[in-house]
């Protein structure tokens, strides 16, 4: 019998049978649940120091107004650049829209030397509770903005549903990169 003569459907069958022998096995319910934690969960010392430094971190209303752009110029959201070693930042929030329960929001990062990670994981932190609102991803887009489009819990999208650009945040951020381990 020729390679030509070899029915499609055994050859196929006998691929999934050999993927399936190469396979690991599948991960336990456990495993699953502590792969599905937060950073913040797993690294709680890391999340409190960098909770402390943003707490450190004075709110600049008045470096806020020194753009050209008086009339749209963004109140700078306290951030925190986790990484190998974490770094003060300031998000300049350019577009902010809370529809149908989601947040979508883009923002430049000030204060940076360097390169910036194109993903973070953006971990929305409250200035007065200290804790963490909500997480999503932000990503960086060719024009040198991150972007974030996350699911807002139904109390924070009344509350945030109101906001504009030019407020002063009801957050603050601590951006994790998503290649990075603590």
């Amino acid at each position: 019998m020729s390679a030509r003569d070899f029915p499609i459907d055994a050859l196929l069958r006998w691929r999934m049978e050999r993927a399936e022998a190469d396979a690991p096995p599948p991960p336990s319910a456990t495993q699953l649940l502590e792969l599905a934690r937060p950073w913040w969960v797993v690294w709680p010392e890391v999340f409190r120091a960098r909770l402390d430094r943003l707490a450190q971190m004075p709110l600049a209303y008045g470096y806020a107004m020194t753009a050209l752009d008086r009339e749209r110029a963004a109140h700078p959201v306290p951030t925190i650049v986790g990484g190998t070693e974490d770094v003060e930042a300031w998000a300049r929030i350019s577009y902010l829209s809370v529809r149908d329960g989601r947040l979508r929001l883009r923002f430049r990062l000030e204060g940076l030397a360097g390169a910036s990670d194109a993903a973070f994981e953006a971990t929305f932190v409250s200035p007065t509770a200290e804790r963490a609102l909500l997480v999503g991803d932000a990503e960086l887009s060719q024009s040198g903005e991150y972007r974030v489009d996350v699911a807002l819990p139904a109390a924070l999208a009344d509350a945030w549903a109101r906001l504009r650009v030019t407020d002063p945040m009801p957050f603050r951020f601590v951006l994790h990169p998503t290649t990075d381990a603590g």
